[in-house]
Formats: structure tokens, sequence, C-alpha cells
């Protein structure tokens, strides 16, 4: 088994009650586990599965909605390639959604926007699934 130094077990009395066994899921019998607050990377990294730059991508879309791909790579200073693969990303977990604009002089362009349950729902959902997984993991071991 893997070292785990984010999970740590408590099984002091004084302790648990100094915390507020008390609360909502805790019981008096069992040891509190303290885990680490994620920080909002951290649940993009491990919800999504994005990297540091899928998620300054992300910001992006939402600080400049409807911009195109050449629009958010002006604005964060990156290739377009790469922004593409981070915005492929991105609709791939369901947090960006594109509308195609035309163009006056023929083709057209995406837009990108922030997906309209982009939020609580989506988030909720994913952390399930990740939450299913990880006591997968923790069973067969």
């Amino acid at each position: 088994m893997s070292s785990r130094t984010d999970l740590q077990t408590d099984v002091s009395p004084d302790t648990r009650a100094e915390r507020g066994a008390g609360q909502r899921g805790a019981r008096a019998d069992e040891p509190e586990l303290a885990v680490k607050a994620p920080d909002r990377e951290e649940v993009f990294r491990t919800v999504f599965g994005l990297g540091e730059q899928d998620v300054r991508t992300y910001d992006a879309v939402v600080e400049v909605t409807g911009a195109t791909t050449s629009e958010l790579a002006d604005h964060l200073d990156r290739d377009r390639s790469n922004v593409n693969r981070s915005l492929k990303r991105l609709r791939e977990t369901g947090l960006v959604t594109r509308g195609r604009r035309l163009l006056d002089e023929g083709g057209h362009v995406y837009q990108y926007y922030v997906a309209d349950d982009a939020s609580e729902d989506l988030v909720a959902r994913a952390i399930d699934r990740w939450r299913s997984a990880a006591l997968d993991a923790v069973a067969s071991e």
C-alpha cells in the first residue's frame, strides 16, 4: 500500500471532542479522518483529469465568453493548436460548449462558452464517479 501523506487518522477521544465529533456523519466509536480540502486546481485535475493549461483555457473562456480559438490563443499568449487541444478536453468533460458562427466572407468559426450546467450538478456527478472509482480501488487492495 502506498504512503498517504494527506490522510491522517486520529483516534484520540480528546482530539475528536475538540474537533466536534457530533458533526454530520461522525460517530464517536470511529476514528476521524483529517482530509485536506482540495483547492480549485486539484478539483479540476482530480475530478476532470485536466492540466494547468486546460484550467487556464477554461478561465479564459469564462473571461472572454464567445471567443474563438484564435482570440483565446491571443488572450492566453499560447499557440492555437495547444489552445485547441485544451478546448477539446474541456468540451469532452462538459465544462465548455461551442457554437458555430458563419463568416460573411464564407466559412465559419467556433465560439466557446462555459456550459450551462458547468456548475454544482456537473461537478457533483463527476465527484460521484470519482468516489465510486476510489472505493473500488480501495476494495481491490
